[in-house]
């Protein structure tokens, strides 16, 4: 059984965090059919699939998120970055060159997701409050 987990920068506004979110869900899940559910057949239209697992979206409290993102290159989980970078952009071509070539510490990380084991998701953001 697989776990997930979005870590989020607490100080964006609702709208980019919301935002993040979405956009750390479509790369991390990138592959992942193993944690998606299959389309249910409705009366008159199909719901497509959602997840099979639970996705917590967590604040990163006390912690960078350069740190956790260390964490979860340590603890050897599936992981996505987002970054100011991303979100400041309105074409993949330029996030692109934002990004490229660029090291996690010369960016600016505002959101990272994790799935694998329960174990190795808990190392990761086991210590991460809830994003309320």
């Amino acid at each position: 059984m697989k776990k997930a987990a979005i870590i989020l920068d607490e100080t964006l506004p609702v709208g980019l965090l919301a935002n993040a979110a979405v956009c750390i869900v479509t790369g991390l899940f990138n592959q992942e059919d193993d944690v998606l559910g299959p389309s249910i057949d409705g009366s008159d239209c199909t719901f497509i699939p959602i997840t099979k697992i639970g996705i917590p979206i967590l604040k990163r409290g006390s912690r960078t998120l350069l740190e956790l993102f260390e964490r979860a290159k340590n603890a050897g989980v599936k992981y996505m970055l987002f970054t100011k970078e991303g979100q400041t952009t309105t074409s993949y071509e330029a996030y692109v060159e934002r990004v490229t070539g660029k090291s996690a510490s010369e960016v600016t990380i505002i959101g990272l997701g994790v799935i694998g084991t329960p174990e190795q998701v808990k190392s990761v953001a086991g210590d991460c409050p809830l994003l309320r």
